[in-house]
C-alpha cells in the first residue's frame, strides 16, 4: 500500500510537472532565466568589430597622440604589415581614420573583384 502511494504521489507530481513546464530537476535559480541575447550581426556586428579595433589602435599608441608610428605600429600587427598602404598621405604615421579609410578601400576593391562582368 505505501509503495502504490508513492507511485499515486509521484505521478501525481510528474504531471503537475509537466503541466507548468516545471523541471524539478533544475535549481530554481536557473529556472526563469531569460534567454541570453542574440549575437550581433550586421551593423551592430560591425560597430562591435570597429570599437575592438579602436581598443586595439589606442592600445598600440603608446605616446598617446592619436596616431601610431612604424615603431609604435610593431605593437598592431595587421598596421605593421600594411603600414604603407595605410599611410596613403606619405605622413610617416596612421591615425585611426586612415585606418577606417584603407579598410574601406580594401573592402570596396573585394567587392569590385566578387561582382561578376
Amino acid at each position: 500500500m505505501k509503495i502504490m502511494t508513492l507511485f499515486v504521489l509521484l505521478a501525481g507530481a510528474a504531471g503537475a510537472q509537466a503541466q507548468t513546464g516545471v523541471d524539478g530537476q533544475v535549481p530554481p535559480a536557473l529556472r526563469n532565466r531569460s534567454a541570453a541575447p542574440p549575437p550581433a550581426a550586421g551593423t551592430a556586428l560591425r560597430a562591435q568589430a570597429l570599437d575592438k579595433l579602436e581598443a586595439q589602435f589606442r592600445a598600440a599608441d603608446r605616446d598617446g597622440n592619436g596616431s601610431l608610428t612604424p615603431d609604435e605600429a610593431k605593437g598592431f600587427g595587421f598596421v605593421a604589415r600594411h603600414f604603407d598602404e595605410i599611410d596613403a598621405g606619405r605622413r610617416g604615421a596612421v591615425g585611426f581614420d586612415d585606418l577606417r579609410a584603407y579598410l574601406a578601400r580594401a573592402k570596396a576593391g573585394q567587392e569590385a573583384n566578387r561582382r561578376p562582368e
